[in-house]
């Protein structure tokens, strides 16, 4: 290998740097934009379900308390102690449906989209007469 041809290399080595160390920065972002994305589908899901189980407890057994402990066996990776409960309406009439809201603020793991995101799931039964 010749000096030249060395140096030739010695320069591309540099430029292969200097073009990682510019899109690394996007790379990481958009690897750390998937993980926050994912993170916050997984909440969904699982405050979805707790609502589900809310309004059927609801729709069985009429008995909000019932219900809150419903939600929280439904979604045994959060803390049903964040949950904000919303019944409606607020006791069930046979033939209507029992609707529950439930909203959940969790911390986000990147921080990327701020501190904290609040994740809403409806759940909607028939009640039994």
């Amino acid at each position: 290998m010749t000096r030249k041809e060395a140096v030739k290399q010695e320069h591309s080595r540099g430029a292969v740097a200097v073009e990682f160390g510019l899109v690394a920065p996007i790379l990481l972002a958009l690897l750390a934009g998937i993980v926050e994305f994912s993170h916050v589908y997984n909440l969904q899901i699982s405050v979805i379900q707790a609502a589900r189980e809310a309004a059927r407890e609801m729709a069985i057994e009429d008995d909000q308390d019932a219900a809150a402990l419903a939600a929280t066996a439904g979604a045994p990776g959060l803390n049903g102690a964040d949950f904000e409960y919303a019944f409606s309406p607020g006791s069930c009439t046979a033939g209507e449906n029992m609707t529950v809201t439930i909203s959940y603020p969790a911390p986000t793991l990147t921080g990327i989209f701020g501190s904290t995101v609040t994740v809403t799931g409806t759940g909607a039964m028939r009640c039994e007469g």
